[in-house]
C-alpha cells in the first residue's frame, strides 16, 4: 500500500505494472498493488525501491502476504456502468443508463482482464474508435484484446471481420464469453500468442487497435504499419502524456501521421493514419 493521491496513481500503476504487479485498488489517498507471492524476491524488492525512489517515494515497504479472497467477486461488486465516447460499458449484473442506444451498450464481465472501461486508457481508445474518422474499418486487428471490449465496439460500428489476439492465452476464455454475451462472436477470430505467431500472414487491415503500453507499442509499430491497408489507421492507447514524443518519432519513421489525439488525466491516446 502506498500513500498517494489520485493524481499520482497513473504514474505509479505504470511503474508497478512494469515490475510485475497485476492488480491495483485505487482509493482517494492511497494505492494498493498486488503481485503474486511466487514472483517476489529480494531482487524484486530492490528494483521496487529504486523505481519508487525515482518517483519521490522513500522508505518503501515490502509487500506483505494477504489472506486468500475471491478478489474477482469483491472487485466486480464495485463496478458500475461507464461512458466512453458513444459507448457505455455495462458490467455483469448492472443495467445500462436509461435511454442509451442499445447498439452502443457493451456488456462486459471482466474477470480481472484489462478492459472494463474504468481505466482511462480503455475510455480513450473507445473515444477514438467512436470518432467518425476511425469508424470505417471493415477489417480490424485488435492487439492485446483482454476482455474483448475494443473488438466488440468495432463490431457495433460495423466491422465485418476482426482478428483479436492476446499474448496471455488465459484471458481468451473471458474474451470469448464477452463476445458471446454481446452477439459478436461470429465476426471475431480469437488467437493466442504474440503478433508474429497469432497473425503471421494476414494483412490488409483497415484499422488496428492496441491498448497496451509504450514499450510494447514502440516495438509493434513497424509490424502494424506492414499489416495496414493503404489509408489504414492505428489507434494506440495505454500511454502516458510523456510517451507522446517517442511515439511520434517512431510513427513518423514508419510513415504514420498523427490524425487525432485525446487525453484524460495523465493518460494519452492517438489515432495514426497511413497514406492512401
Amino acid at each position: 500500500m502506498l500513500p498517494a493521491d489520485q493524481e499520482r496513481h497513473a504514474c505509479l500503476i505504470a511503474a508497478l505494472d512494469a515490475l510485475g504487479f497485476e492488480r491495483f485498488w485505487q482509493e482517494d489517498e492511497r494505492l494498493r498493488a498486488y503481485v503474486p507471492a511466487t514472483r517476489w524476491s529480494s531482487r524484486a524488492q530492490e528494483r521496487l525501491e529504486k523505481r519508487l525512489a525515482a518517483l519521490g517515494f522513500e522508505n518503501v515497504p515490502a509487500p506483505r502476504p494477504v489472506m486468500a479472497k475471491n478478489w474477482n467477486a469483491v472487485w466486480e461488486e464495485r463496478l458500475t456502468s461507464v461512458r466512453a465516447g458513444p459507448f457505455v460499458i455495462v458490467p455483469t449484473g448492472t443495467e445500462p443508463p436509461a435511454g442509451h442506444d442499445p447498439r452502443r451498450v457493451l456488456r462486459i464481465n471482466p474477470q480481472m482482464s484489462f478492459g472494463t472501461g474504468h481505466h482511462e486508457s480503455t475510455r480513450l481508445a473507445l473515444r477514438l474508435l467512436g470518432e467518425k474518422g476511425a469508424q470505417g474499418g471493415r477489417h480490424v486487428l485488435d492487439a492485446g484484446t483482454g476482455t474483448g471490449v475494443l473488438a466488440i465496439a468495432a463490431v457495433r460500428l460495423g466491422a465485418a471481420r476482426i482478428v483479436a489476439f492476446d499474448a496471455d492465452a488465459r484471458v481468451l476464455g473471458n474474451a470469448r464469453e464477452n463476445l458471446a454475451r454481446n452477439e459478436a462472436a461470429d465476426r471475431v477470430v480469437l488467437r493466442a500468442g504474440p503478433l508474429a505467431e497469432a497473425v503471421p500472414d494476414e494483412d490488409g487491415f483497415d484499422l488496428i487497435l492496441a491498448n497496451i503500453n509504450r514499450s510494447a507499442l514502440l516495438d509493434l509499430l513497424p509490424a502494424f504499419r506492414r499489416k495496414l491497408a493503404p489509408g489504414g489507421q492505428v489507434v494506440l492507447s495505454g500511454l502516458l502524456k510523456g510517451d507522446r514524443a517517442p511515439i511520434r518519432r517512431r510513427a513518423a519513421a514508419e510513415g504514420l501521421a498523427f490524425r487525432e489525439e485525446k487525453t484524460e488525466g495523465d493518460w494519452w491516446a492517438v489515432r495514426l493514419g497511413a497514406e492512401a
